[in-house]
């Protein structure tokens, strides 16, 4: 976002650098993407001296990512950029040695392939606590996958070890537990699939930021749902009420408090639960982006009318107030009664 900032001349005089000491990145390959527009510091002397200096924040530049309670700044930013190219674009030789790696996975010479991703505990054990709501099951993503494979494509499961294994399926490859998983190849795959089947976890970024659609299912806060790219659609995960057991609706929602939640024990405060998609939502999210990358995707004006009727629930303070992505569109049609 500093990089569009400045590019739509948002941003003036700043210079970017990025402090990074080796071995603090989460991935290197993609820090070494970034050279081309901002100076990367790896040096842990340099990095203790520039660190210093982020004292005087005049010459600090916030670009608005992690704002709590109120419109993140960068959602201006993403509106404004639009249809733009991506900033970043895969290099040859990772192009070359991702295509060869396919290859000895078994993929036929220019295969296509989606990406997949459910947040799990296990990343980051110190932060999944607060953060625990934002997980989802893996086996709600299955059926979409299934159905992508009888499709033609091969699917990969993104992520680390430390998830759970998924059952073996035609044309399905668990990548977060081979040992050929690297950084590059995290790059490469993000980057080159057809689009990116995803969760609330940073890592659909990576194929955003080269200009790949993703469909993110499982999205809370709600207040974040319309926080992602033109290309992009989203569904959130539904909040019931133990105390009234029913789901709130999204205008409930949205007026409250509850919609910037970001901490797991603030719904538990309140007795709510975040419900996770199901396999049917999950499954009409991806075969509707499905549509939408081969250019076939029907809206009528019915659906164009349940976005306007989202989109005005959204007020000024909301995460994601004036955002550009769409919510899935069976997902609306499903819950029009909670708009």
């Amino acid at each position: 976002m500093f990089v569009k900032g400045r590019k739509l001349r948002r941003i003036g005089w700043y210079c970017g650098i990025f402090i990074s000491p080796r071995g603090v990145a989460a991935n290197d390959c993609l820090l070494d993407y970034w050279r081309r527009y901002v100076g990367v510091v790896r040096s842990p002397f340099w990095a203790r001296i520039l660190t210093r200096l982020t004292r005087f924040k005049y010459l600090v530049r916030d670009v608005g990512i992690l704002s709590v309670n109120e419109t993140a700044p960068y959602i201006a930013v993403e509106r404004e950029w639009g249809g733009r190219p991506a900033l970043l674009e895969l290099t040859d030789p990772h192009r070359r040695k991702g295509r060869a790696w396919l290859a000895s996975m078994g993929l036929p010479a220019h295969a296509e392939f989606i990406c997949f991703h459910s947040r799990e505990a296990g990343y980051a054990p110190q932060d999944d606590a607060p953060h625990a709501f934002r997980n989802s099951s893996i086996e709600n993503y299955l059926p979409a996958v299934s159905e992508l494979a009888k499709r033609g494509f091969w699917c990969l499961r993104m992520g680390n070890p430390s998830m759970r294994a998924i059952p073996p399926l035609d044309r399905v490859i668990d990548y977060a537990h081979l040992d050929s998983r690297c950084d590059w190849l995290d790059v490469f795959l993000c980057a080159s699939c057809r689009f990116f089947l995803g969760s609330c976890s940073g890592l659909l970024n990576l194929a955003s930021v080269f200009g790949n659609p993703c469909a993110v299912a499982n999205q809370a806060p709600l207040s974040h749902l319309l926080g992602f790219g033109v290309s992009d659609i989203a569904i959130p995960k539904l909040m019931w009420s133990k105390s009234e057991r029913r789901h709130l609706s999204f205008g409930e929602v949205l007026r409250s408090d509850v919609a910037n939640f970001r901490y797991t024990n603030l719904f538990a405060e309140r007795a709510i639960l975040p419900v996770e998609n199901g396999p049917e939502d999950v499954r009409d999210l991806a075969l509707e982006m499905l549509e939408r990358s081969e250019g076939r995707a029907v809206y009528t004006e019915r659906d164009e009318e349940l976005q306007r009727r989202f989109a005005a629930l959204m007020r000024p303070g909301h995460y994601s107030y004036g955002g550009i992505n769409r919510v899935g569109r069976e997902f609306l049609r499903k819950y029009e009664s909670l708009l």
